[in-house]
């Protein structure tokens, strides 16, 4: 009996031996793709391909490609391999400006998965391809215009004012605080009121139930980690698998307060100057009214307006919120983060961005309104070299929807082939920004930017996918950073992460274990 088992034991081995090899020859059968197109490519390794060390969390999405980028110094793109799945990347500018608008009818889907049949919240813009985002795309556009954005600067000065007397005591005691939460709750406080027209009032209750199921999206968890692994090697078995992309539970509770908070206005006839309005507005008329004195959308997406499906469903509208949320959360409030970071590290630029801030004031009645915003350049040079140093999205994804030649090359990508534009590391080549590691606002100068390729600073993307809420989220970082720096001055303190660390496991950039800062009262 004993030597029976021993045989079959043997035979397992020999059988397993046969498999791993089988595969392993398999994967370098594979990895030859690139090679026999004569694309340039970083070696691979089994069985990750390229992608082990995100696979470990050695390393973030934004490192690897910065590590892929470096390692093809003087081409102008590269191939990639997920475990067996072939991707491209682009290091030329003029090509991906090519990709991004000349060439978009070939790369206008992100290539991301979602069921919106199993989760209706993930059916937001971000994630539509084809027509479907086109559609979406075309009645969204005016609730984001200029004219929009006044509309809503009340609510974000209210939670600016909030933001700014949150930190009093603090302040008065010089003590060291973790900034990321309190910038988290801030952006809470905007998006929550803007997008779900509530008032949940985080800065004074850290604790509100809707910031606790705001942070349970961001989690990391074994959910999210399935999801980007089959997302990267076979995406079409997550719908097979009836997979969920978002807890339902996160689903539930979100869908069930849009729904309230809709059937509450329109039961009562209440009408705000947010978000949420423009949508409800939507999903009733099938269209948001244009002011054609106020706003700047004019052209060819009204026209288009004429010509698209109308209908807008309560899914629909609960998607466009959740999307709002979780854009503009995290967007935000990690950019707040990072900038008084770096201006803790250099008090002469925070000097310097405080004095403009209280001149501008000064010449608005020492009031904060859309017009001073725009008055404050250094505070837009400042916010600009923050999102250079540490854009949020430090990766874009696009997908070949189309057979397409390279430029100038023989080389023709599949249709299907997963896109990546590395944005961190294009933000980080010193050919574009020399010294890439010192903080320098100056580098937005007219003058400097001049100098540049437009496409080597893509903070939101660019081209017709352009982050459509970037205006949004710009005003409401902006206005947090006055009512802050108006206010109080930041220093580094024995817990400040210098060097600073980012976390490998998020999915937008962050750092690692908080950003403590010390606050003081301003003196002058």
């Amino acid at each position: 009996m004993a030597i029976l088992f021993e045989y079959l034991l043997l035979d397992i081995v020999v059988l397993a031996s046969c498999i791993i090899t089988g595969v392993y020859f398999y994967f370098q059968h594979t990895w030859t793709y690139w090679k026999k197109r004569n694309v340039p490519y970083v070696q691979p390794t089994f069985p990750f391909g390229n992608f082990g060390d995100v696979v470990f969390a050695r390393k973030s999405m934004g490192e690897l490609f910065n590590y892929l980028y470096a390692k093809l110094e003087g081409e102008k793109f590269g191939g990639t391999y997920t475990f067996t799945k072939k991707g491209f990347f682009f290091r030329d500018p003029e090509l991906i400006k090519s990709i991004l608008v000349k060439d978009f009818p070939s790369f206008h889907d992100r290539g991301l998965f979602f069921d919106d049949e199993l989760d209706p919240l993930v059916a937001g813009l971000f994630f539509l391809p084809g027509n479907r985002w086109r559609n979406l795309r075309v009645k969204l556009s005016p609730t984001f215009t200029s004219g929009k954005m006044k509309m809503m600067f009340q609510t974000l000065v209210d939670c600016g004012q909030e933001l700014g007397e949150c930190l009093d005591e603090t302040a008065e005691k010089e003590e060291v605080i973790e900034i990321k939460d309190v910038m988290a709750r801030y952006s809470t406080d905007v998006i929550s009121s803007c997008a779900f027209g509530i008032q949940c009032n985080c800065l004074k209750n850290p604790d509100a139930e809707f910031r606790q199921w705001g942070r349970k999206i961001f989690e990391p968890s074994l959910r999210s980690a399935i999801i980007a692994l089959l997302s990267s090697i076979a995406p079409s078995l997550l719908k097979v698998l009836k997979f969920r992309g978002l807890d339902p539970n996160i689903s539930k509770y979100f869908r069930r307060m849009v729904e309230d908070t809709v059937k509450y206005r329109e039961s009562n006839n209440i009408k705000r100057n947010d978000f949420m309005q423009l949508l409800i507005q939507l999903k009733n008329k099938g269209i948001v009214d244009v002011d054609y004195q106020n706003d700047d959308h004019y052209g060819q997406e009204v026209e288009e307006e004429k010509s698209v499906d109308k209908e807008f469903s309560m899914d629909n509208l609960a998607a466009q919120v959740f999307m709002f949320y979780t854009g503009g959360f995290e967007t935000a409030a990690s950019t707040m983060t990072f900038c008084l970071y770096e201006l803790a590290l250099n008090p002469d630029i925070q000097k310097r961005l405080s004095y403009e801030i209280l001149e501008v004031m000064e010449k608005y009645g020492g009031k904060i309104t859309y017009e001073s915003i725009q008055d404050m350049e250094y505070l837009d040079k400042v916010v600009s070299e923050t999102l250079r140093k540490y854009p949020i999205s430090t990766l874009l994804n696009r997908e070949c929807t189309k057979s397409y030649r390279i430029p100038d090359t023989d080389i023709v990508l599949e249709k299907g082939t997963p896109i990546f534009i590395p944005v961190l590391a294009l933000h980080n080549d010193p050919k574009y920004y020399p010294n890439p590691e010192r903080f320098d606002p100056e580098r937005f100068s007219e003058e400097e930017k001049a100098k540049r390729h437009h496409y080597v600073y893509l903070p939101f993307g660019e081209g017709p996918r352009i982050c459509i809420g970037m205006r949004f989220g710009q005003l409401q970082t902006k206005v947090g950073l006055i009512y802050l720096l108006s206010r109080y001055e930041f220093n580094v303190s024995k817990k400040t992460p210098v060097p600073l660390v980012i976390d490998k496991q998020t999915i937008f950039l962050s750092p690692l274990g908080g950003m403590y800062l010390q606050v003081k009262k301003r003196t002058n």
